[in-house]
């Protein structure tokens, strides 16, 4: 079970290192040829991609730092906004039990409140901030107890499925009751976990 778990994690660790190193690519040949938007785009796919310590997310995150402040120092507002909105959404949606690069959220958050208060000058400033900070503390995607239960149901399952491999039928292929019970009972937790948060998403 344990090695099963091992491989699983091992695939999806290439497979984010494989896509997010392919759209820092693309991020960079759009950004060489002055094509900031889709720069931008692929910057945030490779951001998506994240695996803890695999450097094309920093490298994702440091292209759309680099597009905002570029553009705003150029006088392209609508691009730098472009940019901090890319990395905000794209930090929030690997949120998972925790809030990895919680600072580069920190600092995006403060930059596009910042931007839409340059932008929102026909309204009385106070009430501008006041609205520009409600709707950047909304958080969008699931909640960490979602995402939780949705790894535990996961792991509930699969738990299950080995269970009933291993112990619940014998190699002639009958059927050993209290083991195949309890393997049973683990994948149906796990699928009504999954289905639980997958609800809430």
């Amino acid at each position: 079970m344990l090695l099963v778990i091992v491989v699983i994690l091992g695939v999806m660790t290439y497979r984010a290192v494989r896509d997010g190193q392919a759209a820092l690519e693309n991020s960079e040949r759009a950004f060489d040829r002055g094509d900031l938007p889709n720069a931008v785009l692929y910057a945030r796919k490779a951001v998506i991609a994240y695996a803890p310590g695999v450097p094309h997310v920093r490298a994702g995150v440091e292209r759309l730092r680099a597009v905002a402040v570029g553009a705003e120092a150029a006088g392209d507002l609508s691009s730098a906004r472009l940019a901090w909105g890319a990395l905000r959404g794209a930090l929030l949606e690997v949120r998972h039990l925790r809030q990895p690069l919680a600072a580069d959220l920190g600092e995006a958050d403060r930059n596009l409140a910042r931007l839409s208060a340059r932008r929102s000058v026909s309204a009385p400033q106070e009430g501008a901030d006041t609205a520009i900070r409600r709707e950047l503390a909304r958080v969008p995607g699931i909640a960490a107890w979602a995402s939780a239960l949705l790894s535990a149901g996961f792991l509930l399952a699969i738990s299950g499925l080995g269970v009933v491999a291993l112990a619940g039928v014998t190699r002639e292929g009958r059927i050993l009751p209290t083991p195949f019970s309890i393997g049973l009972a683990l994948f149906v937790a796990g699928a009504a976990c999954w289905t639980l948060a997958a609800y809430q998403a």
